[in-house]
């Protein structure tokens, strides 16, 4: 006779697909929360619009959540080691040479931003003498970081190379793939710069942007404004000027990249604009230097190329396939262009 208190073979196959089901979904809504923060921050970094304000409004509910229960500690440990920041604020930091001691107010010409202690870029900036750089010697080489956007890797890999060829010069290469001045969430380029140049470990900073700039950009106040707007150039323009008086003082000099003409006749004219604007802050500092690669990689008719005969007159490829980066012949030859300031503001024969 069966036991009626028993349960029967179909109800204990029943139970047993509802508590997979259970755990398969509680497994789900872990990842979820242990993600969340991630997720929403991939979602911030997405160009400013409309599909972005949608997968925010997904991912921030369970983002709070997932902070609520401290489940985000082990991803904020990670992306505080890989420099992302929480803010899509450009924040520049006071120089240096700027920061007054204790109970003193800031140096004139520059203003803080409420609430952060930071100053603006100063429009006209303070009239500074030219750097003078110290002629180097092989127990005491001269120091130089390089680094930027991905444009930077191939260029700064040759820039390193060239540098160690002269005995007299060390380069510390610091490319950050992907980022720019426009997302400071993805990478914080004025807080990596504040720790550079306190840690007064350089007397030169190469730096190389743009190629990752040409997208939507947020202003101190909370307005986006798009690429092409008036908005966005002045606000672009903002953070140039404050990253080049970040840099400079100390007779730092700093060298600062153009990006060279690109396949894409539209991201072409993109890039010139900002050259343009990299240029004609540049000439406003003294301790600035604009180094323009646009001419060394136009064909004879002013043209983008692929290849181009190098300083050996031996037609090499300069281009990377994607019509944007450089291959290694093309970081060689920027690199010389580089390092031919250096070696002259050096005083290396």
């Amino acid at each position: 006779m069966a036991d009626a208190t028993r349960p029967g073979p179909r109800q204990r196959l029943g139970a047993r697909p509802r508590r997979v089901f259970g755990v398969m979904v509680g497994g789900m809504l872990l990842a979820v929360l242990l993600n969340a923060p991630a997720l929403e921050q991939g979602a911030a970094s997405m160009p400013y619009g409309r599909e972005r304000d949608f997968w925010l409004a997904i991912w921030k509910p369970f983002a709070t959540v997932s902070r609520l229960l401290f489940l985000d500690e082990p991803r904020n440990l990670l992306d505080r080691a890989l420099g992302h920041s929480d803010s899509d604020l450009f924040e520049l930091p006071a120089s240096p040479d700027d920061v007054p001691p204790p109970g003193e107010p800031p140096p004139a010409g520059h203003t803080a931003t409420p609430g952060k202690g930071t100053p603006a870029p100063n429009p006209t900036p303070t009239p500074q003498p030219r750097p003078r750089l110290r002629t180097p010697t092989a127990a005491e080489p001269l120091r130089v970081w390089m680094g930027g956007d991905s444009m930077a890797k191939v260029l700064g890999e040759a820039l390193v190379r060239q540098a160690s060829e002269t005995g007299l010069v060390t380069v510390t290469h610091d490319p950050q793939l992907s980022s720019g001045l426009t997302r400071p969430d993805f990478f914080d380029w004025p807080g990596h710069f504040d720790q550079l140049v306190r840690s007064g470990g350089y007397e030169v900073f190469v730096v190389m942007f743009g190629a990752n700039d040409s997208q939507g950009i947020k202003t101190p106040d909370g307005q986006i404004f798009q690429p092409g707007e008036p908005g966005w150039s002045a606000e672009y323009r903002r953070r140039v000027a404050g990253v080049m008086d970040l840099l400079g003082g100390g007779n730092r000099l700093v060298l600062w990249v153009g990006q060279p003409i690109m396949r894409s006749a539209e991201f072409s004219q993109r890039m010139a604009e900002l050259n343009a604007i990299y240029r004609e802050e540049a000439a406003k500092r003294p301790w600035v230097q604009f180094i323009d690669l646009w001419p060394l990689f136009q064909s004879p008719s002013g043209g983008y190329a692929v290849y181009l005969a190098d300083d050996d007159g031996v037609v090499k490829e300069m281009r990377h396939p994607d019509g944007v980066h450089l291959v290694r012949a093309g970081g060689e030859r920027a690199a010389r262009a580089i390092m031919a300031v250096v070696r002259a503001e050096a005083g290396i024969p």
